[in-house]
């Protein structure tokens, strides 16, 4: 349930957003436990997705199910519930999820899921158009969850679960901080969660969903530390935090297509962008409807040059959810590097009429700044500069309108 996988995974630190300019109701038996629909299976890194005795039975459960119920020392039917709403978030059935994990706390009174399930649900929301939107009421759900995670711990059972849980949800919220830029505080938060997180793999070492928190923070807190003046510094662990992720990856009940997505974030940080396209390319495979992942494997084709794929992968997004605000910034990128300036200028004009953030505005005015630069029209890219720079004192717009001075009098003086 860990969203330190889908929102960990689904998100990312701010900074990797921006940071390169070029490079419903269950339905059926569907909480019963019976009939159950086959699992998917592994997603490698070359793109495909491999069926295997995980979708074997163990009685009336899936494998992965029957076993994670014994590794936890949990009852498999709630096992199965949790894995249902899980999954619920990752095809973006969100009325699904809502009404699975309210059935979860209805029939497993005092297991705290029901508002940690809700809070996952906000944070998805948010991370669609990555914004915080939504931030009052994931503030009031974190708040309820984790009170009810911390009375859940009082009573004997699913020791193992409700510690994992409890350090997920804190990690949950380390990520909701970083991506505020609020670094310090993200960090302590998820040393927190880790405590948590690393005393649930102690408990029960087989249990390797807990490997991707540990991953994300071993991987992320070294990013951060490496390009953050004035946060605490870490040695480099990098590496051990990609190995945890893969391990994830492979063989943790619940967080499977988490764990693919925290990779691709992984990795096109990593400049590995062959890697990146192929778990987002294989992840969109099996679960189509997801709008984070779409809008990250649009912007992995973008920066591959893959044009008319990016644009047909964003087109997806708007099909799944017209009202997404987040798909025109993109569209907004995907038209200026490809040459297509009346359609880039279009989108943008689309995108700034939304209340959006400042960095957020900075951020599109300067890319539109750059289309009229392209176009040598220095008055429009002078206009659209000085807003960027109003909006959020963005660097390289000044950088640009500097830029445009030099060339004003270079023309000047050739003139």
């Amino acid at each position: 349930m860990m969203r330190l996988a889908l929102a960990l995974l689904l998100s990312a630190p701010a900074f990797a957003e921006d940071s390169t300019e070029e490079p419903a109701v269950p339905q059926g038996d569907s909480v019963t436990g019976r009939k159950p629909p086959p699992l998917r299976g592994n997603i490698r890194e070359d793109g495909t997705i491999t069926p295997s005795a995980e979708e074997e039975m163990i009685g009336q459960y899936p494998a992965r199910i029957a076993r994670g119920a014994e590794m936890l020392n949990m009852d498999v039917e709630f096992v199965w519930e949790c894995w249902q709403a899980m999954e619920g978030l990752y095809e973006r059935d969100y009325a699904k999820s809502r009404a699975t994990f309210a059935g979860i706390e209805t029939r497993w009174r005092g297991s705290g899921v029901g508002p940690v399930g809700q809070a996952l649900v906000w944070q998805a929301l948010m991370l669609e158009n990555f914004d915080f939107k939504y931030d009052a009421q994931y503030n009031s759900t974190f708040n309820r969850a984790r009170q009810s995670m911390e009375q859940a711990m009082l009573s004997p059972g699913n020791e193992v679960w409700e510690t994992f849980l409890l350090g997920a949800l804190l990690g949950v919220d380390a990520i909701h901080k970083m991506r505020k830029e609020e670094f310090v505080t993200a960090i302590n938060r998820g040393m927190e969660a880790m405590k948590y997180v690393a005393l649930a793999g102690e408990m029960a070492p087989q249990f390797v969903d807990a490997q991707l928190g540990d991953g994300l923070w071993l991987y992320w807190r070294s990013v951060i530390a490496l390009n953050t003046p004035g946060v605490p510094t870490f040695s480099d662990e990098r590496e051990k935090g990609i190995e945890m992720m893969q391990l994830a990856q492979r063989e943790s009940v619940f967080l499977r297509p988490a764990a693919g997505h925290a990779l691709t974030y992984t990795w096109i940080e990593e400049g590995e962008m062959n890697r990146a396209l192929g778990l987002a390319t294989s992840l969109s495979r099996a679960y189509p409807n997801n709008i984070v992942n779409l809008q990250v494997l649009g912007r992995i084709q973008m920066y591959r040059r893959m044009y008319a794929e990016s644009e047909s992968t964003y087109k997806r997004v708007l099909a799944i959810d017209g009202n997404n605000e987040r798909v025109h910034y993109y569209m907004q990128r995907l038209y200026l590097r490809w040459g297509k300036f009346d359609a880039s200028i279009a989108h943008a004009d689309k995108y700034l009429a939304f209340n959006l953030s400042d960095y957020q505005r900075a951020y599109s005015l300067y890319y539109k700044g750059n289309v009229y630069y392209k176009q040598k029209n220095w008055d429009e890219a002078e206009v659209a500069y000085k807003a960027a720079w109003r909006a959020n004192k963005l660097k390289r717009a000044k950088a640009k309108l500097e830029r445009i001075e030099t060339r004003r009098a270079k023309e000047a003086s050739e003139g």
